[in-house]
């Protein structure tokens, strides 16, 4: 069940943060809840990062559609972290609150990020344009955060046909993708 506790904020991951590998390495209190869906919001990628090697995700109001990811529980010392990690600061992305629906059919009330710029709008069957995919390695990240997660199969399916860019991240940051080299 999945309810407040002192001291804590609830957080849904879309990205990178669904790897637990990944959201323990700033955030080591993060713990997972279980997996919700966020409404009326579209996965989509928009600002190049460095660091991946590609886009990264964002979350974009578009009524009739839906994102899912993890709820995790984080204490509130970490939330400069994650904030950090977010680019709060570098204006990459703005937090901001969502009512997140559970697999038992509450709402819970979530942290999560949102990139300062948005992409337009697109259907649910149009491509990503090519100058906005993500890396293999980011998208990997997504995908085996997904599995382990164990995110619906036909959302799964979803992020399995999204084009990548053909790049890799960086030696040091494919091992964080969740498969050991």
């Amino acid at each position: 069940m999945i309810e407040s506790v002192k001291d804590t904020f609830l957080y849904f991951a879309y990205g990178s943060n669904l790897l637990k590998k990944r959201i323990h390495i700033n955030n080591p209190s993060a713990q997972f809840l279980g997996v919700g869906r966020l409404d009326d919001h579209q996965l989509d990628f928009i600002k190049y990062s460095n660091h991946w090697k590609g886009t990264s995700a964002t979350i974009v109001p578009t009524t009739g559609t839906s994102v899912w990811g993890a709820i995790w529980r984080i204490q509130n010392k970490d939330m400069p972290a994650l904030d950090r990690q977010e680019g709060v600061d570098t204006n990459w992305y703005f937090p901001k609150t969502v009512n997140i629906f559970t697999s038992n059919g509450k709402t819970v009330e979530c942290r999560t990020y949102q990139q300062t710029i948005n992409p337009p709008p697109r259907s649910d069957n149009e491509d990503i344009p090519s100058d906005r995919r993500p890396s293999i390695t980011y998208l990997e990240c997504i995908i085996n955060g997904a599995v382990e997660c164990k995110l619906p199969e036909d959302y799964l399916k979803k992020l399995k046909k999204i084009p990548h860019n053909g790049q890799e991240a960086p030696e040091m940051i494919a091992k964080l993708k969740g498969q050991e080299n």
